[in-house]
């Protein structure tokens, strides 16, 4: 590994004093190049495309686009990469030089509205990233959406962040390293002015040691702010939960309010009508004791008998002549026998006060009686002399 990253640096290294390197430097490095060149056997030069996906369950990945120079790249489903973890997208050989990786994504929150302000809610993120692939190198494109809990505008709590990171994957034939090359002479030149020697850096162990601590500080301090986030998400959560168990108690107890109310109304208007019919009950015994106390009169019925026929002798009275009737005499009429009257109920005495009404009226009613038959008798015989 220490052959590797020190290949590495030297590469990078003469790549960066090439543009203002003079014939001697040159002929340096192109003497590195050829020994480096037999150093090394097939050199692949490639391209590894991944992502890392969100710690939540509740955003989903809707829409995932992957394009390596305008060629767009296969990979995971949706729900794949929806889930905790790194994922492949496309690992390939590639040709030496410049490639651009582009990529959209559309990322929704599955929480409800109730829960959080960002139920319901779709971010569609792009992100592009270039770069040099030269042979025998590696790079790795990692794409992350990462998200601000902090940020009070929804649609910019997402962001794409891109990186592309070279890794050297040439092989050595025998593992050994060249020999040192010869110092560079340093030639004096007349003007007195002396020729910048040919510098060749070497990799220093405790740099790249502190290197290698302050990445693991860095990814450290990372991780802590992650399980700060989650902290903070799911103490959001609680809070939301508890919000929406005190708010359904408030109904519960509102309905039992309501429940109560209504029973008692319903209560209060049976009792209403027991009273109504507690007083109609009461007034219709007190009415049935006055009908009993004072009962109503009873009407006899008198029966007047069959119509007596009375014979009448027919008289001829010859020639008719004009009689002087003089003045009217009035005629006494017989009291015809109507027959044996029925027997008459007295009625209750009522009242002991005052004349006795209801015997003058029935008298009189059977006199009316009386006077009528006899005047339709007379009506219905012929007149005679006598009249």
């Amino acid at each position: 590994m220490s052959i590797k990253r020190t290949l590495a640096a030297v590469i990078f290294l003469a790549a960066m004093t090439a543009a203002a390197e003079d014939p001697k430097a040159k002929a340096a490095r192109e003497e590195l190049e050829k020994q480096l060149h037999q150093m090394v056997g097939k050199q692949p030069t490639r391209v590894r495309v991944e992502f890392l996906s969100l710690d939540d369950p509740n955003f989903q990945i809707e829409e995932a686009t992957f394009e390596l120079d305008g060629r767009r790249l296969g990979g995971p489903s949706l729900s794949q990469l929806s889930q905790d973890g790194t994922h492949l997208i496309w690992n390939g050989d590639v040709t030496p030089g410049k490639h651009t990786v582009k990529v959209q994504l559309v990322i929704s929150n599955g929480a409800s509205v109730v829960l959080s302000d960002e139920g319901g809610y779709k971010w569609t993120l792009r992100g592009e990233r270039s770069a040099d692939v030269n042979a025998g190198i590696e790079v790795h494109v990692q794409v992350t959406a990462k998200r601000d809990a902090k940020q009070k505008d929804i649609a910019k709590r997402f962001n794409l962040a891109t990186t592309a990171v070279p890794v050297m994957i040439a092989q050595l034939d025998d593992g050994t390293m060249p020999d040192a090359m010869p110092r560079p002479v340093i030639a004096v030149a007349d003007a007195g002015v002396t020729e910048p020697p040919v510098v060749v850096a070497a990799v220093d162990d405790k740099k790249q040691k502190a290197a290698e601590a302050a990445e693991a500080k860095k990814q450290k301090a990372a991780e802590a702010a992650e399980a700060k986030r989650l902290a903070a998400e799911a103490k959001k959560e609680k809070a939301a939960a508890a919000l929406e168990a005190k708010k359904a108690a408030a109904e519960a107890r509102k309905a039992k309010a309501a429940e109560a109310l209504e029973a008692k109304r319903a209560a209060a208007e049976e009792k209403k009508r027991l009273a109504q019919e507690a007083a109609d009950e009461k007034k219709r015994l007190a009415q049935a004791a006055l009908d009993a106390k004072n009962p109503p009169p009873v009407v006899a019925v008198v029966d007047a008998g069959a119509p007596v026929a009375v014979a009448v002798a027919e008289v001829d009275a010859g020639a008719a002549e004009e009689i002087d009737a003089g003045a009217p005499v009035a005629i006494a009429v017989a009291a015809v026998d109507a027959g044996t009257p029925a027997p008459i109920a007295a009625a209750p005495e009522i009242e002991k006060e005052g004349p006795p009404w209801l015997w003058i009226g029935i008298a009189g009613g059977v006199a009316a009686l009386i006077f009528l038959i006899v005047v339709a008798r007379r009506r219905s015989r012929p007149p005679t002399i006598d009249d």
